[in-house]
């Protein structure tokens, strides 16, 4: 399997990004995750201007196999969602990192001590 690394972003152990601009941490799937799932069929995104809680659902993803849903790991406000993905959930295969995100949010408080760096993110992959 090929798949690539941002490496100005933070990882999470279920795969998923996060990249700080302005106080705001624009969110999408790595690469890796991407190509494991395969063909993305549905993305289901919450409402954008709308608070969401610690652990609570951001978003799911559904393939032919199974539905995925990926917990926030901090609570705040969900500023804007990429409908673009709901209409085209391919564009989360074929450009994770650019076309493909997924929505942007601004923490209340943010703690990125349990995200990966992008090497730690690649040693975290090498043990799976």
């Amino acid at each position: 399997m090929e798949f690539q690394i941002a490496h100005n972003r933070k990882y999470s152990k279920e795969h998923v990004w996060y990249q700080e601009k302005d106080d705001r941490l624009h969110i999408g799937i790595s690469d890796f995750l991407a190509e494991d799932l395969g063909e993305i069929l549905r993305v289901i995104l919450r409402q954008a201007e709308n608070e969401i809680d610690e652990e609570e659902n951001m978003f799911s993803i559904w393939t032919s196999d199974e539905k995925l849903t990926f917990p926030c790991p901090f609570s705040g406000m969900i500023e804007e969602v990429n409908g673009e993905v709901e209409i085209n959930p391919e564009l989360v295969n074929e450009s994770p990192y650019d076309l493909g995100w997924i929505m942007i949010i601004t923490p209340h408080e943010l703690d990125m001590e349990n995200l990966l760096d992008a090497d730690e993110y690649v040693e975290y992959l090498a043990e799976l």
